[in-house]
């Protein structure tokens, strides 16, 4: 079912002013800006946009249909719009005339201080404190960021019930209970509503993030949001590119990745050059030594000298580090017979081992006397 736009104000140009760049656009998810800069060009030139729909402005946005929904429902709180709902579906969204500073601020103050209770007990968790993010141990080296994460905020209990009407993000809570196997708390729950409606995740992402956390058996929201952040800054959007990147810094990768020194994802070469490694059936402390002593002995990463010490300790039957300390030694043995000076073995020929005759100078002279008779004559 469509909807019709409408605006409180005539006007011949789509007109932003400032108080909506200074107050909502720095903090608001990229996809909601889009959605509201479309729909005012729409209130002023409905022959460019035509009929509008959910679907029509998912298409048009490359987006999802539910982040359509979270976009009006944002704005929505944000007292920027009003939505004419029928049988559960919008038939009408109305742009509402922007609030002045003062304003803002009152309304600002009101939903921190007089929010009303929630509705839901879910809502309700949001009220109690909200302990800080926690400190999480073994989280990976996050890689350089490619795309900007919008900061961290906390929902108030209003905010929380807004998004909470919100199909996705309630079966995406569900889908988290039960692999949590308990309620969410209030710090999942903020965490939840973070990853969905400012970082912009999907519920299969979101829900992926969650069972890479759990595999590892951390369960802490700062280690969760440690890494969603990182997918974040990669790009990652999609659960197939979420699980590459997971596998990249698990088992054998993960050994090899942070013996290296390597803070990135390893190429599909590389995972291959790895997964030769496997018919070695080597323990994951032979591994990490050749590693180590590929980068001591090359100053480099290159796993394909990896690959040449492991085919060497595998022809020598190596299956302990006590069998690399042998074949150390015994290469050190034949370095140093190598090294010592030979002794000549050579058999000396009958002319050498002929006595030699010991001359006088008599004989010398005698000789010499027969040699000049000899001339005479």
């Amino acid at each position: 079912m469509g909807f019709t736009v409408t605006a409180e104000r005539e006007e011949l140009f789509t007109q932003i002013p400032n108080w909506f760049i200074q107050n909502h656009l720095p903090s608001a998810n990229g996809n909601f800006v889009k959605v509201y800069l479309y729909l005012e060009m729409a209130c002023q030139y409905p022959q460019r946009t035509g009929a509008l729909s959910i679907s029509i402005l998912a298409d048009r946005m490359e987006c999802t249909e539910n982040d359509i929904l979270r976009a009006l429902r944002y704005w929505e709180r944000e007292g920027l719009m009003s939505l004419s709902e029928k049988d559960g579906e919008i038939t009408a969204v109305s742009l509402c005339e922007p609030l002045s500073a003062e304003a803002e601020t009152t309304r600002a103050e009101a939903l921190r201080t007089d929010a009303p209770p929630a509705e839901t007990a879910r809502a309700e968790t949001l009220q109690a404190d909200v302990p800080p993010a926690e400190t999480a141990r073994d989280i990976p080296a996050a890689a350089a960021a490619e795309v900007n994460v919008p900061d961290r905020q906390t929902y108030t209990p209003l905010q929380a019930e807004a998004f909470l009407k919100d199909e996705e993000i309630n079966r995406t809570i569900t889908a988290i209970e039960e692999l949590l196997g308990s309620p969410v708390t209030p710090a999942h729950l903020q965490l939840i509503l973070y990853f969905m409606c400012d970082v912009g995740f999907s519920s299969e992402l979101l829900i992926t993030l969650y069972e890479t956390a759990l595999k590892k058996g951390k369960r802490q929201p700062g280690y969760i949001e440690a890494i969603g952040i990182q997918w974040a800054g990669k790009g990652i959007t999609t659960p197939e590119q979420a699980r590459e990147e997971a596998a990249a810094f698990s088992g054998k990768y993960a050994l090899v990745t942070r013996a290296l020194g390597i803070n990135r994802s390893l190429a599909p070469a590389e995972r291959a050059i790895i997964d030769g490694w496997e018919a070695y059936h080597f323990s994951d402390s032979i591994i990490d030594e050749a590693c180590r002593r590929t980068v001591l002995q090359t100053g480099d990463t290159d796993l394909r000298y990896v690959s040449r010490i492991l085919e060497g300790w595998h022809s020598q039957h190596v299956i302990s580090l006590k069998d690399v300390e042998k074949c150390d030694e015994a290469f050190r043995r034949q370095k140093k017979n190598s090294a010592a000076p030979r002794k000549s073995t050579a058999r000396k020929n009958q002319f050498q081992s002929f006595p030699q005759r010991a001359y006088s100078q008599g004989d010398f002279d005698s000789l010499e006397r027969r040699l000049l008779q000899g001339q005479k004559n």
